[in-house]
């Protein structure tokens, strides 16, 4: 028996090129995804495109059948009023009256003319006809609605006519008597729903337009030959395609009386194959483009990797040197050649370069962040600094003058001990920001300290800015109430500002604190305001060293609020939107965990 050869030798030797030659593989790969691509882009843009058409047709069909129905409805209306106007005259009525028909016609002549209809009928009492007027008024039978004498019912309906729908409005005429009106007759004005009428509408809509009845259409903007093809889509329920000539159409089928069964509709038509028509044209430019593409990236995808395969052999066996030994000195060397890729000479200048960068930039890094640090450092210190010691520099010139008398004298040295106070309040917070913060937990009653600190940030005048809700069934919890103080006078005194900012002038309180237990070990401390609010941008760096908004702002209130609050096991989470506030929501434990890393704890 034969022994079975190996494997790479069972591979037909055509296909090994394929498979083992990066420079084929390259190729194929390039030439695969550049017709996938193509061709997805072409089967996406057609789809997109023929599906968008078809939708906005389909908007526009429905809109235009909105404009038909709302032109005929603002017809009725106005034929309606006219009638109404018309019945209403003594002269109608004493003609309408005599029931004499000669007496009654010249009337339906000259009403017919002032009003614009189309066909014109007078009845009287017992519905017998007294004057009929217009053009196929001859053709027009009084229908068994309007032939009720005692009826005062305004009547709108449609009837068939050799000229298309006729639409009739029909009104009483009446004299207004006790205990009940008179019903001399009634006035019957008719319009056409005609090829005019039709042509109007299809200005209106820029569609084309039919009415029909029953199963005939009677009136239509297409020629004559096409109603035998519209007059299946009268029964219609929804958008129907339909095929006139060499032309495909979308049809909507609308009542013209939804209220009455088998009345006369009215046909909106568009054009499909018209509209459509624009994507035949893409789709020939695509399919060139996507022809010519694919030669061009065939042939591109080549050359390109025939070019990046000859180098990169070359820098991946020096980089193979340098992962085996380890040595960073190693240097990649290529052969400058006409076709060598200058992507292959930068990478491999780029490497040999790497190695030696590395100790630089960390140095440089490292150089350039305390740098950094102790700019950002400096400039806020120096700002804040600057106006305090101004002030100082000012109040002692004041106090070497001679005549100062006893108040200046006061009011000199209480300046010079609020900014000294305020210069003080600087260096700590700078401090508290710098080093391990050193708790002294002791039992302490949430709701004291939160009233404090609202004091604390209005300076004891908070009566009608700050509303307190505090719950006195909050437990006393154990932390460090000084500190716990400062974090929450910190934020309290940034809610005042964004109130001032925003310049709240109703008698609603502007700021809310609120406490409350949620029964899981923790309370709640929230601290809401109707200030300015905080941008989304903002909103990332809320918590960042000196970032601020307020230009006398040091940047390292929240900061330091998050360090005490978080340090003493609890969290801080803003919720914030411009222009309506900003709430502040702090989670402690009632009893502390135990002291986490970088804290200090200094027993009470």
């Amino acid at each position: 028996m034969a022994r079975p050869l190996p494997f790479e030798w069972i591979l037909p030797t055509e296909l090994m090129p394929v498979t083992s030659s990066l420079t084929n593989r390259i190729f194929v790969a390039c030439t695969l995804l550049a017709m996938l691509s193509l061709g997805f882009a072409f089967y996406f843009v057609n789809a997109r495109a023929t599906s968008e058409a078809e939708a906005e047709l389909r908007r526009g069909l429905s809109e235009a059948g909105i404009l038909v129905d709302q032109n005929r409805v603002g017809l009725t209306d106005t034929f309606t009023r006219l009638a109404r106007l018309v019945a209403d005259l003594p002269k109608l009525k004493a003609a309408v009256e005599t029931g004499d028909p000669p007496t009654v016609q010249p009337l339906a002549d000259e009403y017919l003319s002032q009003m614009k209809g189309d066909v014109l009928l007078l009845t009287g009492r017992r519905g017998e006809l007294l004057g009929r007027s217009g053009e196929g008024a001859d053709e027009l039978t009084v229908p068994a609605a309007l032939k009720d004498p005692k009826s005062i019912d305004e009547i709108s309906t449609f009837m068939p006519h050799s000229r298309g729908v006729l639409q009739v409005v029909s009104v009483p005429i009446l004299i207004d008597r006790d205990p009940e009106p008179d019903v001399l007759g009634r006035l019957t004005v008719g319009f056409f729903l005609d090829d005019k009428f039709a042509e109007q509408i299809k200005r209106l809509t820029a569609s084309e337009i039919a009415f029909g009845a029953g199963d005939r259409i009677l009136a239509s903007t297409l020629p004559d030959e096409s109603r035998d093809v519209l007059a299946p889509v009268i029964g219609a329920h929804d958008i129907a395609t339909v095929r006139i000539g060499d032309e495909d159409f979308l049809a909507l089928a609308r009542p013209l009386d939804a209220n009455t069964p088998g009345s006369p509709v009215a046909l909106v038509l568009r054009s499909r194959t018209e509209r459509l028509r624009f994507l035949n044209t893409i789709r020939t430019g695509l399919e060139g483009a996507l022809v010519l593409t694919l030669l061009l990236a065939t042939i591109v995808s080549y050359a390109v990797a025939r070019t990046v395969t000859r180098p990169l052999s070359a820098i991946t066996h020096a980089m193979r040197d340098v992962a085996a030994t380890g040595d960073l000195t190693r240097k990649v060397s290529l052969q400058s050649g006409p076709w060598d890729d200058e992507d292959a000479r930068l990478l491999a200048t780029t490497f040999n370069t790497l190695t030696e960068s590395v100790a630089r930039f960390q140095v440089e890094a490292a150089q350039r962040e305390r740098l950094s640090s102790l700019g950002r450092l400096s400039t806020v210190i120096a700002h804040e600094i600057r106006n305090p010691l101004m002030i100082i520099k000012a109040t002692l010139s004041t106090l070497r003058r001679s005549d100062l008398t006893p108040e200046e004298r006061s009011e000199a040295v209480h300046d010079i001990a609020e900014e000294t106070t305020r210069l003080n309040r600087i260096v700590t917070e700078v401090l508290d920001f710098a080093k391990p913060i050193a708790f002294e937990y002791a039992e302490s009653n949430l709701n004291d300290i939160c009233l404090s600190s609202a004091a604390a940030a209005w300076a004891g005048e908070f009566d009608s800015q700050v509303a307190l809700d505090l719950d006195p069934s909050v437990p006393r919890i154990v932390t460090d109430a000084e500190r716990l103080r400062a974090a929450l006078i910190n934020i309290l005194t940034n809610a005042r500002h964004a109130v001032g900012a925003a310049r709240m002038d109703d008698t609603h309180a502007s700021v809310i604190v609120r406490t409350r237990s949620n029964g899981n070990g923790h309370v709640i401390v929230s601290i809401k305001d109707r200030g300015i609010g905080i941008s989304s941008e903002d909103m990332a760096h809320i918590f960042d060293p000196y970032f601020t908004t307020r230009r006398a702002g040091t940047g390292l209130g929240l900061p330091i609020s998050k360090n005490i609050i978080e340090g003493m096991g609890g969290t801080l989470a803003v919720a914030s939107e411009l222009g309506v506030g900003t709430e502040i929501r702090i989670d402690l434990p009632i009893t502390p965990p135990r002291v986490p890393s970088g804290v200090e704890e200094v027993p009470a």
